[in-house]
């Protein structure tokens, strides 16, 4: 048994020959935020945004040590403690020009578009600059939908890369969910350089301070109210679709062996850490609004630049579609 009394002659000690000292660390981060946003319509379908934010993060560590006596001496949990970190503080401004016009169905728009041009510096202990460009259109040809979409978002200045986004979720691209990669490529995960952030290249490759995706989809209804006679309830509507995804996510832009990235089109052999070649995606989904409180999605994916993982697979996720 790990958690045991002291003995009577006092606990281990863990400066001797014979004890093992094991100490578990949690780090908790606390953010603190305030922010205030202003509108302007130009019209009922454009308008444009002001803000502005202050915020504090504060990161804690709460230690817990296990030692390891001799067999006589057994072993115990020390009392945790908590040792403070740094705090840091950053603030800025927010504009973004908004248009919505779309028309909105059961599971997601199927009609107009839709787009967003946000920028967002940052000034304090941490610095850098915040952009974002997401456009939507969405092309209707009863019963059918063209949608289209094209993201950019990214960080530029010298704290750019603190926070890495991820390219993997069903949102954005998929075929590249991190449970997936985890389960597969990285069992056994190797890294040809030092800048990876998990080890696995594989990985690696999903994660950046800049991301751009693009997708296409064909939607289309399955059921609009399918209602059993001997049931007092029906069913509710099901969309399907097809769809093709492209995404990359890369830090800065480098190929001189400088700290960054290397975009290329196509990778041939080089190190995914370094060299981040588009990643592409293809399948078919449906698409059910559960009564009205959440839309659920399940799509059926192959990825087209996974050569250790040849083949397609299911991924079940939650929220309205883009």
């Amino acid at each position: 048994m790990l958690l045991q009394l002291p003995p009577p002659n006092g606990p281990p000690n863990p400066l001797e020959q014979d004890s093992l000292v094991q100490t578990n660390q949690l780090v908790r981060f606390v953010i603190r935020d305030v922010f205030a946003q202003s509108y302007y319509p130009f019209s009922r379908f454009t308008r444009v945004e002001f803000g502005g934010h202050f915020s504090n993060i504060a990161v804690d560590t709460l230690k817990q040590s296990i030692i390891f006596g001799s067999p006589t001496q057994g072993s115990y949990f020390t009392d945790p403690f908590t040792v403070g970190g740094p705090s840091v503080s950053y603030y800025g401004p927010q504009v973004a020009l908004v248009h919505d016009n779309s028309l909105f169905g059961w599971v997601g728009p199927f009609a107009g578009s839709r787009w967003r041009f946000q920028i967002s510096p940052t000034f304090g202990s941490w610095r850098f600059t915040e952009g974002l460009a997401d456009w939507r259109r969405y092309f209707f040809a009863r019963p059918f939908t063209l949608a289209v979409r094209g993201v950019f978002y990214g960080r530029y200045g010298r704290d750019a890369n603190l926070f890495p986004q991820f390219l993997g979720s069903p949102d954005l691209i998929r075929g590249y969910t991190s449970g997936s990669l985890i389960n597969h490529e990285c069992l056994n995960p190797t890294s040809n350089t030092n800048s990876g952030f998990t080890g696995c290249t594989a990985l690696d490759q999903l994660i950046g301070s800049k991301i751009a995706v693009a997708n296409v989809e064909l939607r289309f209804p399955l059921t609009r109210s399918l209602v059993l006679g001997f049931l007092p309830v029906g069913f509710p509507p099901l969309e399907a679709a097809l769809f093709y995804d492209v995404g990359l996510a890369w830090n800065g832009t480098s190929c001189d062996g400088t700290p960054g990235s290397c975009v290329v089109l196509q990778r041939n052999g080089q190190d995914p850490e370094i060299y981040r070649e588009p990643l592409r995606s293809w399948g078919a989904s449906m698409r059910m609004n559960v009564f009205g409180f959440v839309v659920l999605r399940l799509d059926y994916t192959k990825p087209l630049n996974r050569p250790d993982f040849n083949t397609s697979y299911w991924t079940l996720s939650l929220g309205p579609t883009f």
